[in-house]
């Protein structure tokens, strides 16, 4: 894919997963509405249901309560004089016998006395009727059976009447649940039974199911006929929004993570690419020092052959001097061929003797006054080949020393997995500003070609390992090797 034609594409991408978080967030969004809504119209045919249930049985009740009433009623009548403190029970809180003033009364509420007989003269009197009133918050039934002569009132407490039960329990719910108001209407529209979080806010928008903005939120009312009455609930929808806020910031998540895989998709799409082109300019650097080491590797041997023969006119150190330079000269002519292999030839070798072999080669360079301190496991071993390893690590000695190192330490260690390998020396190391070029070919601040520390790496890579420089105070060039290569 071209560069051209990637930005497009990436675009393309990043849009497409907003859209489509978008549309997920939203389809969340709807999908809980609409469940809430069905939670609310369980809520509203559940509560419906046990209010129309309380209120037939109160019916039945205030039946067989007034019909308890009457008989008491006649009992009384037959001997109005003797009412007596005997009429009352459990069932019965109240009675009097009334012609025009007071004949005669019983009550267990005496300081109310008076508040009654004035209700009973303002509503009741000369009425075959009853009526509820609630004293200190109980319902009673306050009943009224007239004869010829006289009013027979009685004062009976109404347990089984449900209404302050339903008033009180819909008060409950209106104030620790989502109901915020719920109502029975009569023909006319007036509430029977009416409870209400907003002060008497009761919004009828006529029957079915209706969604309203209000100051303190959207609600979810519902209105309907049921049992022959008109029911209506309203639910807040504040959790709802809550929940839908939340999956709004979800979706802001989620799009803010979309944006940044697309950019470090990116950015490791141009870095990769760029790794890749170095590397195939790495790859064809290799062919033409292949080439070029293979064309002349003969003409350069002979040419040493001749150098080798000058050493008869030496004397023997100078002669041992010569010899090992030769030598060396061949190890990198030799290991130059190698590179240019498709495979190259490993074997085991132990890494302190392809330590001590490099530090015999530069047997010629290293001064007195250099100190190697080498920390190597004599078991450590690694499976490569020793001529280019041998290339490798004496490069690396050989950098040390041209940087004026006094000290040299090799150290070599191991764990599960890998091998690793370092070489660190106090010389004068490399500046940071440059420190990512030193393994580019042909990279150098000396008057040399620039291949050393790119042959390593190439030569490191190729057993399957990797170089590192570790900055620091000291110069530290780290190897690592799979130890299963």
């Amino acid at each position: 894919m071209t560069r051209k034609m990637r930005n497009p594409v990436s675009i393309f991408l990043f849009l497409f997963l907003v859209v489509f978080a978008y549309s997920i967030v939203r389809l969340t969004n709807w999908s809980m509405e609409r469940m809430f809504q069905r939670n609310f119209e369980s809520a509203f045919y559940l509560l419906t249901f046990i209010v129309n249930n309380s209120l037939l049985n109160e019916k039945e009740f205030e039946k067989v309560e007034i019909e308890e009433l009457r008989k008491k009623s006649i009992e009384i009548s037959g001997e109005p004089n003797k009412l007596n403190s005997s009429y009352l029970s459990e069932n019965f809180q109240g009675a009097w016998v009334l012609k025009d003033s007071v004949l005669k009364s019983v009550v267990n509420y005496p300081n109310l006395e008076s508040e009654i007989i004035y209700f009973y003269k303002q509503n009741l009197e000369r009425k075959d009727t009853y009526t509820l009133i609630i004293i200190e918050n109980k319902p009673f039934f306050l009943a009224n059976f007239p004869n010829k002569s006289f009013d027979i009132l009685l004062l009976s407490e109404a347990k089984g009447v449900w209404s302050t039960t339903i008033n009180q329990l819909l008060d409950s719910l209106v104030t620790s649940s989502a109901l915020v108001y719920f109502s029975i209407l009569d023909e006319t529209q007036t509430p029977i039974i009416f409870s209400s979080l907003y002060n008497n806010f009761l919004p009828l928008q006529g029957e079915g199911t209706h969604i309203i903005n209000t100051p303190k939120g959207r609600i979810f009312q519902i209105e309907k006929k049921i049992y022959g009455k008109n029911f209506v609930s309203g639910f807040t929808m504040s959790s709802l929004k809550k929940i839908q806020s939340q999956n709004n910031l979800f979706l802001i998540f989620i799009i803010i993570v979309f944006a940044l895989l697309e950019i470090t998709l990116l950015f490791n799409y141009i870095k990769f690419d760029k790794f890749k082109i170095r590397k195939e300019r790495e790859v064809n650097l290799l062919k033409e020092i292949g080439a070029l080491s293979t064309g002349f590797a003969h003409e350069f041997r002979n040419s040493l052959h001749t150098l080798s023969l000058l050493g008869n006119f030496l004397n023997e150190e100078e002669k041992n001097i010569l010899y090992k330079e030769i030598d060396r000269m061949k190890l990198v002519m030799d290991s130059l061929k190698l590179m240019g292999k498709a495979e190259i030839e490993k074997k085991e070798v132990k890494v302190y003797e392809l330590i001590d072999e490099s530090l015999s080669l530069l047997q010629g360079v290293i001064s007195s006054e250099i100190k190697v301190e080498k920390n190597i496991n004599e078991k450590l071993v690694l499976y490569g080949n020793r001529l280019l390893l041998v290339t490798v690590f004496s490069n690396l000695l050989k950098n040390s020393i041209e940087a004026d190192a006094k000290n040299i330490s090799i150290l070599a260690i191991e764990n599960k997995n890998n091998l690793f390998i370092d070489f660190i020396d106090d010389g004068k190391g490399i500046d940071s500003k440059i420190s990512d070029k030193i393994f580019e070919p042909f990279f150098s601040q000396k008057p040399q070609s620039g291949l050393g520390l790119f042959l390593a790496r190439a030569i490191i890579e190729a057993h399957g390992g990797k170089i590192e420089f570790c900055k620091g105070k000291k110069t530290n060039f780290k190897i690592i090797f799979k130890k299963n290569e």
